[in-house]
């Protein structure tokens, strides 16, 4: 069965500083987002689909071909401020790209089946991606979707705020509810952060939290659509607001279209959001390496794996 990974490589890097998708922390130059196609590839994952903005896609495209090379089907799709439902039209002061939500249904046209969404800035570990492909290649696939969680406490950053979407599970493992949390950052010993409304909340650090790596079958998207769309009729005026991938999933939930399962992941995640987390990120990779936990030099490793 073939199980397609959409990349999440069009975020405009504003906290960091430059593009977080290209940096070469690795030590061969390679970016985050090159260790988890490496991950994925060896998880079954046999097709990366990369969303970008328009302005950096040749950038992107010369960075991939030159790691990844020819051993997997690599396609591009443009988060486009214009591609949106018919009847709707960007705000001509529109700057911001319409959210992570939007990013999934640009890819969505060139998927027909499961497929999975991850981040281009967060490292989630192979254990991640070998339990999200063996839950989506299952026939049925179990659940509309699926969700890998990581605890708050081990993906906050020391520099400064973060956005995650913080979970509240059921006993059999499915989500009840995901909210999108800014500002997530540690305050003299106490975790606190803030809704996209404005209001506080006090957070322990053992909450389970979303990164971005999701599983999606098609009913999930057929729904996001749809979404998308009301979306655009409430807020689409509001150059500030985005359509985030976890409120559309929450919203699901609530109303009983679709069940999440959460997978707990076998690993240790991190990323970088803020230009002071590169340094810490580039030593880490280092000790991953030399623990043998990834290659020297991720085109070599590619190329073996086309053998």
């Amino acid at each position: 069965m073939s199980v397609p990974l959409v990349v999440l490589a069009g975020g405009l890097s504003t906290r960091y500083g430059r593009l977080k998708q290209l940096d070469p922390l690795g030590p061969g130059g390679e970016a985050i987002m090159d260790y988890n196609v490496y991950d994925a590839a060896r998880a079954g994952f046999d097709r990366m689909i990369f969303v970008v903005r328009p302005e950096i896609e040749q950038a992107v495209r010369e960075h991939v071909a030159n790691v990844v090379g020819d051993t997997l089907p690599l396609e591009f799709v443009h988060q486009d401020l214009d591609e949106l439902p018919e009847g709707f039209r960007t705000p001509p002061d529109r700057v911001r790209p319409w959210g992570t939500g939007h990013a999934v249904l640009c890819a969505s046209r060139l998927i027909h089946g499961p497929f999975a969404v991850c981040n281009s800035d967060d490292l989630y570990g192979p254990g991640a991606f070998s339990m999200m492909y063996e839950h989506l290649s299952s026939d049925p696939v179990p659940t509309e979707a699926a969700l890998v969680g990581y605890t708050l406490d081990q993906t906050l950053s020391g520099r400064g705020g973060v956005a995650r979407g913080v979970c509240v599970l059921s006993r059999d493992g499915l989500l009840s509810r995901v909210s999108e949390v800014r500002e997530i950052r540690r305050i003299d010993g106490w975790i606190a952060g803030m809704y996209t409304d404005g209001s506080s909340l006090d957070l322990s650090g053992d909450e389970i939290v979303s990164m971005n790596l999701w599983g999606f079958t098609a009913p999930i998207i057929e729904h996001m659509h749809r979404q998308f769309a009301r979306f655009l009729g409430r807020w689409g005026a509001d150059t500030s607001r985005e359509f985030f991938l976890s409120t559309a999933v929450n919203d699901q939930i609530q109303i009983r279209a679709s069940q999440v399962y959460v997978l707990h992941a076998p690993d240790t995640w991190f990323g970088v959001t803020h230009a002071e987390d590169r340094d810490q990120a580039v030593e880490i990779l280092r000790q991953r390496v030399e623990e043998g936990a990834y290659p020297a030099s991720l085109r070599e490793a590619f190329s073996a794996l086309d053998t």
